[in-house]
């Protein structure tokens, strides 16, 4: 098999869909082996920065000198993003040879009328991949949900966290933040201990500490009392929290509140018995890199990047383009899909706009949003709207539009991004 086929094979799965359970992970890992039972694990589940939380926190740990394994939904360049070891893409061949071991299994579990779905066989991919490059620790994003999300195979965790906390997936995961707190923090197991992000919405943190007390599980929560922002601009934040200084490559006021969290994971896995001390923790903050996240790909004139994609993300983005570029006019290309509430997303950017771009958010999926709708909801708050037949035609419009002062940006979906960034760089 090569890696062509082998990414033919994991796509043509995705007419699955996404089904709850976890008896067809259970029945597939069994099968595998359930290598997940040989490796330690940070698990992650939250609305908003997953990510961002996990890159920081695997690159801590990398710093401190366990090799570690990366698992992230979704890509935005190559897929093989979702599936690092010791901070780098795994090899091409690499992967099509163990995903062809997995064959039999997936076989097995198809004639059983268990067939897993594209996230399953991924889920599983990267477990036995992890294992095959001999990975220590885990940094395991959650994919939707956290309860039964196929990542919450694995056995009690190190550290379960849970990051920022909004209403996403609510054809999935209920209507509610109490209901959603509670699908997240499904990840939380007797035997593991517990970070929370330290501005949940109070509903969703009462859940937090509900769970954690009923499964006498610890919990560090950080002190917002405790943090001094020293400086923040678009090449990331340098602050002081509880006395020690840090600085990380993350632009945004909402990326020092998720490295907040992975300060609470170091104190729960120190208390675990992990050796990791403050300057390995400096570091590995400084070094974290993510795709896709407030990324400058242009400088003149200044293009971004973001895949944010709900109105929680959408605000945190808006933010920190109003703090990062203070009156400065924005171009914005943008486009959704119909799984996330587009109609509270799209006014949150437009009204920031001096020139408003709606394209689809990608070019093969069936559930993006036409961007004839998205157009009209823009219209609402921007004088100015335009539509573009994809993502990269957008950007390549933003350019020709832009004078001297505007800020381009690209959002809505992690799947336009590529595009995106090609038609802000293209000559």
């Amino acid at each position: 098999m090569t890696y062509e086929q082998a990414l033919e094979f994991i796509h043509s799965r995705i007419h699955l869909g996404t089904r709850k359970g976890l008896f067809r992970m259970e029945g597939l890992m069994e099968k595998l082996g359930n290598p997940e039972k040989r490796m330690k694990f940070v698990h992650i589940a939250g609305s908003n920065g997953k990510g961002s939380t996990a890159t920081m926190c695997e690159s801590v740990l990398r710093t401190a000198g366990y090799k570690t394994g990366l698992f992230l939904s979704p890509f935005v360049f190559d897929f093989r993003e979702r599936m690092q070891v010791n901070g780098q893409l795994v090899d091409k061949q690499l992967m099509a040879d163990v995903l062809e071991s997995m064959l039999p299994a997936l076989e097995a579990m198809k004639a059983e009328d268990k067939e897993c779905t594209e996230f399953e066989t991924v889920t599983a991919l990267a477990l036995m991949l992890f294992e095959r490059c001999g990975v220590e620790f885990v940094v395991f994003e959650v994919g939707i949900g956290g309860l039964l999300d196929s990542t919450n195979i694995i056995p009690a965790p190190a550290c379960a966290a849970i990051t920022a906390i909004s209403l996403e997936h609510t054809d999935i995961l209920c209507t509610t933040i109490p209901e959603i707190a509670a699908q997240k923090c499904g990840i939380i197991k007797p035997g593991c201990r517990c970070a929370g992000y330290c501005d949940l919405v109070p509903e969703a943190d009462a859940v937090l500490r509900e769970t954690c007390e009923t499964l006498s599980v610890p919990l560090t929560v950080a002190d917002k009392a405790k943090l001094q922002v020293l400086e923040s601009d678009d090449t990331g934040s340098r602050f002081v929290y509880d006395g020690a200084e840090y600085r990380i490559a993350l632009p945004g006021g909402h990326q020092v509140m998720n490295a907040l969290t992975v300060l609470s994971i170091v104190d729960q896995l120190r208390q675990g018995g992990e050796d990791l001390p403050y300057e390995v923790v400096r570091q590995g903050l400084e070094d974290a890199m993510v795709i896709g996240r407030l990324q400058v790909v242009r400088k003149e004139p200044r293009c971004v990047i973001d895949g944010a994609h709900n109105p929680g993300k959408i605000g945190a983005l808006c933010a920190a383009l109003d703090s990062l570029y203070p009156g400065r006019p924005l171009i914005g290309v943008m486009g959704m899909m119909n799984r996330k509430d587009y109609q509270s997303s799209v006014p949150q950017l437009a009204k920031r706009c001096r020139v408003f771009i709606a394209v689809p958010a990608a070019d093969d999926l069936p559930f993006i949003v036409k961007p004839e709708v998205i157009a009209e909801i823009a219209r609402e708050s921007c004088a100015d709207v335009r539509m573009c037949a994809s993502a990269e035609e957008g950007a390549r419009l933003a350019v020709q539009l832009a004078e001297e002062q505007d800020v381009l940006v690209a959002t809505g979906s992690m799947y336009l991004l590529s595009g995106a960034k090609i038609g802000f760089t293209a000559e």
